[in-house]
């Protein structure tokens, strides 16, 4: 009998631990481009940690991600289904900007999520990182992540629930009175801790590693997102590190993130079981920003569906899963394969044998030959693209493509009536250089009705009404605005590389908000008060420049405000000059849109309130 004990003990210990469930852990880094790691060509910088996963496991040359910008993306790999089916088809941001785009607030929780299937299926889910899918600006009525099928969340200031946000510090700043970026989110979920951003990612990391120690300690298996946002603009290295202009800042800032996976990797690798079962993916949301990251040989930028806003560079490691590959010193590379983000939810779901929620059906195709290295087929139907509504001009291209599709060797790219057609053999000419539309019209006619009939089949969004062709610069253009006054990135005034003038007349009835505000953090101009005194803020590159006047206001105010065409800036009040300063450079165009009483998108300077209580008599804005 002891003996017939012992068998059984010993076979149902065997068959548990042959067959337990992988864990999955996945790296989905923001704006990081496919030739930033240096497995995948990058010189400039070196990404260790990361290129040894890659050296150890299966690396990726055509995966893609199913939109160039955050939130989309970020949907279509939660959820495996392309991200327009839920609305979700630029970056979400206040409610009325997502009015404007035609885009829902956030994502439905009744969407098919990952977490969701495996929670159901006895998983432990944590979410660390970036969310992005609801929860941001004045929209605080978001569902929290927990909703969304994760036991436990700690995100940034794009998210509802338990956060970290950055503290930031230049070289020659006392480290005993950091500065603090995105302070506005701390009303987006209780449990707000502040750290520096050069270490953020680090501070996922050490909430991640605990949360799998305890499922492992449950005999649990688990699912963990790491979403670290560290090489999303703006950039913030360790003052040691620190770099001269955007790109020595981004690479300083992809090393150091590099350096804070280790602690991570090490983690799992270290660990016998955790080693032989776990997979761990690690890819990025979209391409990179320009003149920060590198997309190698690819063509285009984040918000462009060109490949070098949606093709991502995929590594997948799992030493007791990847046979293949089992620690080898050179790395595998799956050259061939064509899949993207929204397939991995179906394969993952197979490789945990987890059955389809009822009722669904996923763009995505399981293929988890393909993510263990054990072939190199690809996806049976084709990838599709839409771009994000807002996105119809961006980094320099006055008139991006609006659809898209990847069908075997081909690229094909066209606007939503079809016009425009671009046709790109992927094998001879993945570089998108040599347009082919010409020599293959019936190919062509296809590809366009495909794209087409996909298009009008989901859900649209406001894209076709926001198409930004080239301005002409007019010598003169003035607005009269009234308080309350919001206009999209589309409706706001084209102000760059020219001369502005804001004529205000106003009461206030506090201290603090904004008059008037164009563009966002990264880019454009704002007139608000500070503590009772008038501030004209410059935003040039992520750079806040300020003009402060040094009095307090009181009563019935008339300001002239004027920030030159090279940067100069001046503030008169009743015709007496009250502050100056120079942003030395050109007001750049923002894609943001302009707002008056408030600024409620990325907020253009570093206001203590935003709404304006009072009363806006007069004003006008005068473009040179």
């Amino acid at each position: 009998m002891k003996c017939l004990r012992t068998f059984l003990f010993f076979g149902l210990f065997c068959v548990s631990y042959l067959g337990a469930r992988p864990n999955f852990i996945l790296v989905f880094i923001d704006d990081m481009g496919w030739g930033d790691f240096s497995c995948f060509g990058n010189e400039a910088a070196q990404t260790p940690e990361v290129d040894r996963m890659a050296k150890e496991g299966v690396r990726f040359e055509q995966f893609y991600v199913n939109s160039p910008i955050c939130s989309p993306s970020r949907t279509a790999i939660s959820t495996g289904q392309y991200p327009q089916r839920w609305k979700i088809t630029s970056y979400l941001s206040n409610r009325n900007h997502n009015e404007q785009r035609g885009m829902a607030q956030w994502l439905d929780p009744k969407a098919p999520m990952l977490a969701r299937s495996l929670k159901k299926a006895g998983y432990a889910t944590g979410h660390f990182g970036k969310w992005h899918m609801g929860g941001q600006r004045n929209v605080d009525d978001a569902p929290p992540i927990t909703d969304y099928g994760f036991d436990a969340s700690l995100t940034n200031f794009e998210g509802m629930g338990p956060k970290l946000l950055p503290l930031t510090l230049k070289p020659g700043q006392d480290p005993k009175t950091p500065s603090r970026i995105w302070g506005d989110a701390e009303r987006l979920g209780k449990g707000v801790r502040w750290m520096q951003r050069s270490k953020i990612t680090e501070g996922f990391v050490d909430e991640a590693i605990p949360f799998i120690k305890v499922a492992a300690e449950a005999e649990k298996p688990f699912y963990v997102n790491l979403w670290p946002d560290d090489v999303h603009s703006p950039f913030w290295p360790p003052v040691d590190k620190w770099g001269n202009g955007k790109r020595e800042l981004y690479l300083s800032v992809l090393r150091e993130m590099d350096r804070q996976f280790g602690k991570l990797f090490d983690f799992v690798r270290d660990d016998e079981a955790l080693r032989k079962n776990t997979l761990v993916l690690i890819c990025s949301d979209n391409g990179p920003e320009q003149g920060a990251g590198v997309s190698g040989p690819f063509r285009g930028y984040k918000t462009h569906l060109y490949e070098g806003g949606v093709r991502s560079s995929l590594i997948a490691w799992g030493p007791g899963l990847i046979p293949s590959n089992n620690n080898e010193s050179t790395a595998k590379v799956n050259e061939k394969s064509v899949f993207s983000a929204v397939d991995l939810v179906p394969t993952l779901l197979e490789l945990a044998d987890v059955p389809h929620p009822e009722g669904v059906k996923y763009d995505g195709e399981s293929l988890p030959d393909v993510l263990l290295g054990k072939s190199d087929v690809s996806r049976k139907q084709p990838l599709l693209f839409r771009r994000p509504p807002d996105r119809d001009a961006y980094y320099g291209d006055n008139d991006l493509p609006d659809l898209a599709i990847r069908e075997g060797k081909w690229k094909f790219l066209c606007e939503y009536d079809g016009s425009e057609s671009e046709l790109f053999d992927m094998e001879a000419d993945r570089g998108e250089t040599k347009n082919l539309a010409a020599k293959y019209p019936e190919l062509v006619a296809r590809l366009t009705k495909v794209c087409i009939d996909w298009h009008n089949s989901l859900p649209p969004d406001n894209g076709p009404n926001m198409i930004r062709k080239p301005k002409k610069r007019p010598a003169k253009a003035l607005y009269e605005l009234k308080q309350g006054e919001n206009l999209s990135g589309v409706e706001a005034p084209f102000c760059e590389g020219r001369k502005v003038t804001i004529d205000a007349t106003f009461e206030s009835k506090g201290k603090d908000g904004v008059i008037l505000a164009q563009g966002g953090d990264k880019a454009g101009y704002a007139l608000y008060l500070r503590d009772g005194k008038l501030v004209l803020g410059v935003r040039r590159d992520w750079k806040l420049t300020e003009a402060v006047s040094t009095s307090l206001l009181d009563g019935r105010v008339a300001v002239v405000a004027t920030i030159g065409q090279t940067g100069k800036m001046t503030m008169s009040v009743a015709g007496k000059q009250v502050a100056a300063a120079d942003a030395k450079g050109k007001l750049t165009q923002p894609g943001d849109g302009l707002q008056v009483g408030n600024d409620l998108v990325k907020p253009v300077g570093k206001y203590t309130a935003t709404k304006f209580s009072g009363k806006i008599t007069k004003l006008s804005l005068q473009l040179e």
